[in-house]
């Protein structure tokens, strides 16, 4: 049980690295990105307010941070058999994302989650984390605008899951498909607000993202 508590703090205190208000700082004349744009500390608030290198930047360490939960930090709970490895993974990656939201170097002011997520996910589903992103980008490409992007990558999470454990012959856990829907429902719960003004035609979207939006007037 010790073990799991330690793993939760570790991987909540990488979630709370708060790589946007650091390159902010350092990169932008000392600029507070919680002062400007939407005050979101995610990769979507860093590409609009920093520029897209260091959008990239913010996008790139946040996906590690999930990563490194999931395939290091998890590494302390191996020698605890009181809990399966779907467990330590659900939970380590729940730290992770809480530590991204609710970042205790930053006044509890992040992001959305989405990126340390994916890091998670990497690590341990790889073969679901490029066709997750591939989902995104074509959403991205439609829609523009990442909240719809997010809720459709993280739909396509459980069901692809359950694709790639058939096809290489794995056992599939129970707990881990459970977990994937929860997120999605998480994913779903924390945009539906954003979902509704885009529905409204009111939110603001990437332009130059949608590559497949038609010309017609």
């Amino acid at each position: 049980m010790l073990n799991l508590v330690i793993v939760m703090m570790l991987s909540y205190l990488a979630g709370s690295f708060p790589t946007s208000l650091i390159l902010g700082r350092l990169f932008k004349n000392g600029m507070d990105i919680r002062e400007h744009g939407s005050g979101n500390m995610g990769a979507t608030n860093s590409f609009r307010v920093l520029g897209w290198k260091i959008g990239l930047a913010v996008a790139f360490i946040d996906v590690f941070k999930g990563f490194a939960a999931a395939h290091w930090i998890t590494n302390i709970s191996v020698s605890d058999s009181s809990f399966s490895e779907p467990v330590i993974f659900m939970f380590s990656t729940l730290a992770v994302v809480l530590g991204h939201v609710f970042p205790v170097f930053s006044g509890f002011r992040g992001g959305k989650g989405f990126g340390a997520a994916v890091g998670a996910v990497t690590s341990y589903v790889p073969l679901a984390a490029p066709f997750c992103l591939l989902v995104f980008f074509i959403t991205l490409g439609f829609t523009g605008y990442v909240s719809v992007c997010a809720l459709t990558a993280s739909a396509a999470l459980p069901i692809l899951y359950v694709l790639i454990t058939l096809i290489q012959g794995k056992i599939l856990e129970p707990v881990i498909l459970v977990f994937f829907i929860f997120i999605f429902l998480l994913v779903a719960f924390s945009v539906r607000k954003r979902l509704k003004l885009y529905l409204k035609g009111e939110a603001e979207v990437f332009e130059k993202a949608r590559i497949f939006r038609s010309n017609r007037r």
